[in-house]
């Protein structure tokens, strides 16, 4: 049912009218009402009406007197405003935090003195007001240099255009949606009524019966989600005009389109296609959140050192060439960036690894352009709007896949409107760097609201200045709250109070808020038969209460809702009934040899799910960064140096007969080759780090090397031997760090360790939670070791840690016999502690080839702190309903 002003208004349109509405919206909203009116009364053709928006006329009159060329658009006239506050801070040396905040205000000072037409009075401003005003003259100074024309002097223009004749005036003015008119539309009428001209202001306040509801959400969430349940019951109720009014709807945007889609196409949220959606949100949002847009900002943005989020990104994103047809090489390429661990990358060392390999794609040639960024100098912005979109268009962007519909309409606005801003800027701007450019293009990207194109919704979700003059069968206007309206006054501070206040400028005082509000709430109370007003009960930690504006509730009954709809409360509202599956149990399997050396079985043995996981499925957690150089590559480099040292040496006289500044000298020389071998693909680290890791191994590797001469003479038999060893039904290969013979001819194991958490017990638990060293104890049947111990290399703490067959025979390793607590296993000399081992690997090989993969952890604490896969298991939820129930 169409509202009174409506009806009042179309066959004025018809007849030729003029109508100025408040926003392009309620512009919009007109000339569809307008059309269908005319369709219901059978006619076929029709003149196009004379409906535009405020500014949307204005523009078209300066057009039309060929004026349009001198008009500054909004990010020109921003852009000279924040050059002038600048320089200005920079000759009186102000440091002024927020450049850009403040030349806003001042652009808004001055747009507000232009309107209103008036002049500042030297004598009674504050400093800050002098200031602005200086700044004011010289803005006004550069305007008349150039001949051009700020938007806030639009009005007076055509006002004296139509005064002088060079426009013709129109039959009949109607002005719709304004809560205030402008200044300049009223001196517009004013001269229009001198003229004889009929000016109608149009109530939006229609005399209609109207449901009105109250409602108190818990807080904003609650509200939000409330507001999607609501419209869903009217939608399927069959409700074809749906309205949500929101407040604060810049700021909780992606929140509200995010519950909407949720309740009321939950499909939506796991679709692929973005286009693929049954229900749409007449929303907009920025332009620079779009995909394909934010990825372009992105590109341009990156500079010679990349963090690994920005190598992730290039790695990923689809908007990159050859994003989508080397995804899996992209993606494997940086599982193994990231087992380096390092958090930043130099974009040339990063180009030459990739070079090297190659799995990486051709990402190498997309970094070789991005080396090329910043190496212009300064350019005028429209020659950097070339640039850029050269840049794209070498880097690839936007994909090598099809765009979806909104892709495709965001990538063409960003071209349309967004580069050509930036060239526009030209006439205002001098030559600039890279950087500043790329700064103006982002504000440009984040500044245009970017609005799909596509078939009318029967939900409109709009601001509060948005939804006059719209009317809708269903409203709900949310956010109401005591601090909403009327809202604190917030008067301009580079303009005089007493000029604010006496010609009732907006948001001055709190009486100018308090006639806002009140003109709000009651042209909201009549845009719809059923209104609900809502406001949360909780302001983040603060209890808040409804707006003393609302209107008395007509219905006490609450708004209905539709149950919800996401697909988690369907899944609990439902509650089916459940298949129970133990899916303990995979697949046996087949091949005899699997990767993963003795980790496999350590694995098996703290969590038979985690050795299924990681070594039948190959899935782990990807790597993250550390800072430095990670507790992974030091130790694989203590290995590499020791591996090194002893497989020239070879024994421990060789050692004992280096003289001092030799074997310093040889440790020098080792660690500086396994640095250059580990980073052979080519060091993304700084050198000063290489440097300081290299004065760590030397100082590390020498106190280690004084802990081995203590020992009793030995032979190196092996050191980082590579083995395939049968463990019963399985095969595994791996690689023992040392073996050792001593003087008396006995066998023992070394495996290093440069951890703190070194326990020998953990030789004797069951399941057998460290079967490295046994298993390489007890690969030879007929020859198998007399010892097994860690070498523990870590400062000031070298040790070795194990049990031995003979007594002393080891440094600080006491033979197993002395074992404290070995009379409460079953193992009590060394030949029976062997057969445990054997009978304990052996059993964990045959469970691992049988499929078992049940989650069972042998200590939750020692097993799963550490574990990357606790969200796919989800033990510690079982072990949280576990307590729960005790």
């Amino acid at each position: 049912m169409a509202a009174s002003y409506l009806t009042d208004l179309l066959p004025h349109i018809a007849e030729g009218a003029l109508v100025l509405t408040a926003n392009k919206r309620l512009f919009r909203f007109l000339r569809s009402r307008f059309d269908q009116w005319m369709l219901e009364r059978g006619e076929t053709v029709w003149t196009s009406p004379q409906i535009f928006s405020y500014e949307g006329w204005i523009d078209q009159v300066v057009t039309g007197l060929g004026e349009q060329w001198r008009v500054l658009s909004p990010h020109q006239a921003q852009c000279m405003w924040e050059q002038l506050v600048e320089a200005s801070s920079r000759s009186l040396d102000l440091e002024l935090l927020q450049v850009s905040r403040t030349a806003e205000k001042v652009a808004q000072a001055h747009r507000l003195l232009n309107e209103y037409e008036l002049e500042l009075d030297e004598a009674s401003l504050t400093e800050d007001q002098q200031a602005f005003n200086l700044w004011r003259q010289q803005y006004r100074e550069l305007c008349a240099e150039h001949d051009w024309l700020d938007r806030s002097e639009l009005a007076a223009l055509v006002r004296e255009a139509f005064a002088g004749g060079q426009v013709a005036y129109p039959q009949r003015l109607f002005m719709v949606g304004f809560d205030q008119l402008p200044p300049g539309l009223v001196k517009l009428c004013a001269h229009f009524s001198d003229q004889g001209l009929d000016c109608r202001e149009l109530s939006l306040v229609a005399e209609r019966d109207v449901v009105v509801r109250h409602y108190s959400a818990a807080d904003s969430e609650d509200e939000i989600d409330k507001a999607a349940l609501w419209t869903r019951h009217l939608l399927e109720q069959g409700a074809c005009s749906i309205g949500v009014v929101v407040p604060d709807l810049t700021t909780c945007r992606t929140r509200i389109e995010r519950s909407f889609l949720r309740q009321i196409d939950p499909q939506a949220m796991t679709r692929l296609e973005q286009d693929d959606t049954v229900f749409g949100l007449s929303l907009g949002g920025p332009l620079a959140e779009e995909g394909v847009i934010h990825a372009a900002l992105q590109l341009l943005g990156l500079g010679r050192k990349l963090s690994l989020n920005e190598v992730s990104f290039l790695l990923r994103t689809p908007y990159l060439g050859g994003g989508s047809r080397e995804a899996d090489q992209r993606h494997l390429f940086e599982r193994r960036l990231r087992s380096w661990r390092q958090s930043g990358f130099s974009l040339a060392a990063l180009k030459n690894t990739m070079e090297k390999n190659s799995d990486s794609g051709g990402i190498a040639e997309i970094l070789a352009h991005l080396e090329s960024f910043g190496q212009q100098g300064k350019l005028h912005p429209g020659e950097w709007a070339v640039c850029f979109g050269d840049d794209l268009k070498a880097l690839g962007w936007p994909g090598d896949r099809v765009l979806s519909s909104r892709e495709y309409q965001a990538l063409k606005v960003f071209q349309d409107k967004v580069l050509s801003g930036l060239a526009a800027l030209d006439a205002v701007l001098p030559a600039v760097t890279r950087g500043r450019a790329l700064a103006l293009l982002q504000n440009l990207a984040r500044n245009l609201e970017f609005q799909i194109e596509a078939p009318p919704s029967p939900v409109q979700v709009v601001g509060l200045l948005e939804s006059s003059g719209l009317e809708f069968e269903h409203l709900w206007v949310m956010g109401m709250g005591e601090t909403t309206l009327p809202a604190a006054p917030q008067p301009n501070p580079f303009i005089p109070y007493h000029l604010q206040r006496d010609h009732a400028m907006p948001h001055a005082t709190a009486e100018r808020e308090l006639q806002f509000g009140e003109q709000v709430i009651a042209r909201l109370r009549t845009a719809a038969a059923q209104v609900v007003f809502s406001y949360p009960r909780r302001s983040g930690e603060s209890p808040q209460r409804p707006s003393p504006l609302l209107p008395a509730a007509s219905c006490d009954a609450a708004p209905q809702f539709s149950a919800p709809q996401d697909l988690l409360s369907l899944s609990r509202a439902q509650a089916p009934e459940l298949e129970s599956l133990d899916d303990g149990q995979g697949p046996a399997l087949v091949e005899e040899l699997v990767e993963g050396g003795t980790t496999l079985l350590k694995d098996q043995a703290h969590c038979p799910f985690r050795a299924f996981i990681h070594h039948r499925l190959k899935c782990t957690q990807l790597d993250s960064p550390e800072a430095g150089i990670s507790a992974v590559n030091r130790g694989d480099l203590v290995h590499l140096v020791l591996e090194k040292i002893w497989r020239q040496l070879g024994r421990r006289s060789a050692l004992e007969a280096l003289s001092s500044e030799q074997r310093r000298t040889l440790i020098e020389q080792m660690v500086s080759a396994a640095i250059a071998e580990y980073f052979a693909e080519g060091s993304v680290l700084a050198g000063s780090l290489l440097q300081i890791e290299q004065e760590r191994l030397i100082t590390l590797v020498g106190e280690w090397l004084k802990c081995e001469e203590q020992r009793d003479d030995f032979v190196v038999l092996e050191s980082e031997n590579e083995h395939v060893e049968s463990l019963g039904p399985l095969k595994i290969r791996m690689k023992v760090d040392r073996i050792d013979q001593l003087a008396d001819g006995q066998r023992v194991v070394i495996d290093y360790k440069t951890g703190s958490g070194i326990d020998a017990r953990d030789f004797l638990s069951e399941p057998l939670i460290e079967p490295q060293l046994p298993i390489y104890a007890v690969a030879d049947g007929e020859n198998p070791a007399d010892g097994v111990a860690f070498a523990r290399v870590r400062q000031g703490e070298c040790a070795f840690v194990g049990f031995m067959r003979n007594e002393a025979a080891l440094d600080k390793v006491s033979d197993y016999a002395a074992y404290a607590h070995k009379h409460d296993l079953a193992n009590p000399d060394w030949d029976q502690l062997l057969a445990f081992w054997k009978e304990q690997i052996a059993a964990l090989a045959a469970d691992f080839v049988a499929g078992r993969a049940v989650v069972d952890p042998f200590d939750p604490k020692r097993s799963c702190s550490y574990c990357d896969l606790a969200g796919l298991c989800r033990i510690q939820e079982y072990y949280g309903e576990l307590e729960e129930s005790e």
